[in-house]
């Protein structure tokens, strides 16, 4: 496997997600490009053609109804009818809103609100969420075939709003809530240009085949954008996985090529391989051969996946790319999968740029950094460290909050309060968040993730917090399944930690969790939630 540039990826250039839709629904009608489980066995399965069929009797069924230029909603777990429906609204001249179906009813009626949503599709499951809002139109999904069939109906009868609506490229097309680890979810408006253009510069970064199973949630740019849409502009066949504790046997059923995950999975993945390997027939041959992996990237990929098949079939043999993002990943996992034939591609995105940013590619990385800037997007470093962005994949503003947009847009460019640098070759790093930064009282400018990562180096470490207190810095730690309430061990690791480390950077004091720590929906640390119970 060679590291080094090549050229970047060619595909044609879209306009809009209709452009992506009806393309594919010419010139590859017949081709699967979803699938998703039906009960407990059937596999049902659409193609191409199929899809953009029902996209469009969705919004001629919204046309008909006088609500096709509306706010609508999306509230459910994810599934096929979900993607028609935010492609219907999108693409018919509408706006979609999709919303945390894991939010309390209360949170939900107040995004309805704050983002003028007239009507809603909601999932069977969440109706409850829903059923006390007044003044909002439900759209039972459990009713899809229905809205489909009618507005297959009013088209056949003359009903061309859908079918007439041109789209522009500035109209806004999709509000997406931010849930960050601190202070309240803000609505950020995305257009269609900036979908289409994020679309057009990931895909010439990365290049995926085959097939890929959907499993990080669709109310989050990078669970819909990232791994639905542009693994369908890849011409991919999209599983659609209906929940987490389906992913084992989906991902034995479906043995995909290709997975986009946070690192919480890559790590699980990680975990579950190694108990594998220790409870394996063959572990002696396993573990030694394991010890020499990183000797064997100079062997072909091919070989390497058949050498470790015993360890691999859990992701279902077939596994050859998964791209990662949206908090750091321990480069150690990136290392170890390579070494087993399956390259993990970090990257870096953010809602506000829709949402990627950086991605590394298949064939030239650096495993410390976030990938290689998209070719279109332009980012430079401030003087305080924060990483700034400008480009047509930028977010048109918060919704309805100028104030916010002005304070993150500024003279064109879009503050991320990341913090990060850029090397020679266009790569970039981030070395935290420019809110979490510890000020200690000699005016030491501390980034905590920075040696909360070299703490997660150490295996017994599940999740680390390092925060300031009493003008020092304490880590918080939850520990690994064999190592809960290993006091000694964690001082022991700490000390020898902080020996490499300026005295400035040094972890004063140790406090192990019996719990892991709280988390939003894209499985980041509430950080802000720590210091606010932190130990006395």
């Amino acid at each position: 496997m060679k590291n080094k540039p090549y050229p970047l990826y060619s595909l044609p250039q879209i306009e809009s997600l209709r452009e992506l839709i009806e393309n594919h629904a010419t010139n590859i009608p017949d081709e699967i490009a979803f699938s998703y489980k039906l009960g407990k066995s059937e596999t049902v399965q659409k193609t191409y053609g199929d899809f953009n069929s029902d996209v469009a009797a969705l919004g001629s069924f919204l046309a008909h109804h006088n609500i096709q230029h509306m706010h609508i909603g999306i509230i459910g777990e994810n599934s096929y009818e979900w993607i028609v429906a935010f492609s219907a609204v999108t693409c018919g001249g509408g706006v979609s809103v999709p919303i945390d179906k894991e939010l309390s009813s209360e949170n939900i009626s107040h995004l309805l609100e704050q983002s003028d949503c007239y009507s809603v599709f909601v999932s069977k499951k969440c109706l409850n969420l829903v059923k006390q809002i007044k003044g909002i139109t439900v759209f039972d999904l459990s009713d899809f075939d229905t809205f489909v069939s009618e507005g297959k109906e009013y088209a056949e009868n003359g009903e061309t709003g859908y079918t007439n609506h041109i789209i522009k490229p500035n109209d806004l097309s999709a509000i997406f809530f931010t849930s960050g680890t601190t202070g309240t979810s803000k609505g950020v408006m995305l257009s269609h240009r900036n979908i289409a253009t994020d679309i057009n510069f990931a895909c010439k970064n990365v290049t995926l085949s085959k097939v890929s199973v959907a499993v990080l949630p669709f109310h989050h740019t990078f669970g819909l954008i990232t791994a639905v849409f542009k693994a369908l502009n890849w011409r991919q066949h999209v599983y659609i996985n209906q929940g987490l504790k389906h992913l084992p046997s989906d991902l034995q059923y479906m043995k995909p090529q290709n997975l986009f995950v946070v690192p919480l999975f890559v790590e699980t993945f990680y975990k579950n391989i190694m108990m594998n390997v220790q409870k394996n027939k063959k572990t002696t041959v396993l573990e030694r051969t394991m010890k020499i992996s990183n000797l064997l990237l100079r062997v072909g990929i091919d070989l390497r996946r058949k050498l470790f098949k015993y360890i691999l079939n859990g992701l279902g043999g077939n596994l050859e790319v998964i791209i990662c993002g949206g908090a750091p990943l321990n480069t150690k996992y990136v290392k170890a999968f390579r070494s087993w034939g399956i390259t993990v591609l970090n990257g870096y995105g953010i809602t506000e740029c829709s949402p990627v940013v950086s991605v590394n590619r298949n064939f030239y990385w650096r495993d410390e950094s976030v990938g290689q800037i998209l070719d279109g997007c332009l980012i430079k470093i401030a003087d305080d460290g924060e990483i700034l962005v400008k480009g047509d994949n930028v977010m048109v503003g918060y919704y309805k909050d100028e104030q916010a947009t002005n304070e993150a847009m500024l003279d064109g460019w879009y503050h991320t309060g990341d913090l990060g640098h850029i090397d020679e070759d266009n790569f970039l790093y981030i070395s935290g968040r420019k809110k979490n930064l510890i000020i200690l009282s000699n005016g030491e400018n501390i980034s905590p993730e920075e040696i909360e990562m070299k703490i997660l180096s150490d295996s017994a470490v599940a999740e680390v917090v390092v925060y300031g207190k009493d003008g020092t810095l304490w880590a918080e730690i939850f520990p690994a399944e064999s190592y809960i309430s290993n006091q000694e061990y964690f001082d022991t690791l700490i000390e020898q930690l902080n020996l490499d480390q300026p005295q400035y950077k040094r972890i004063q004091k140790v406090l192990l969790r019996a719990n892991e720590f709280e988390k939003n929906s894209t499985m980041k640390i509430l950080r802000l939630k720590i210091s606010e119970d932190s130990h006395d």
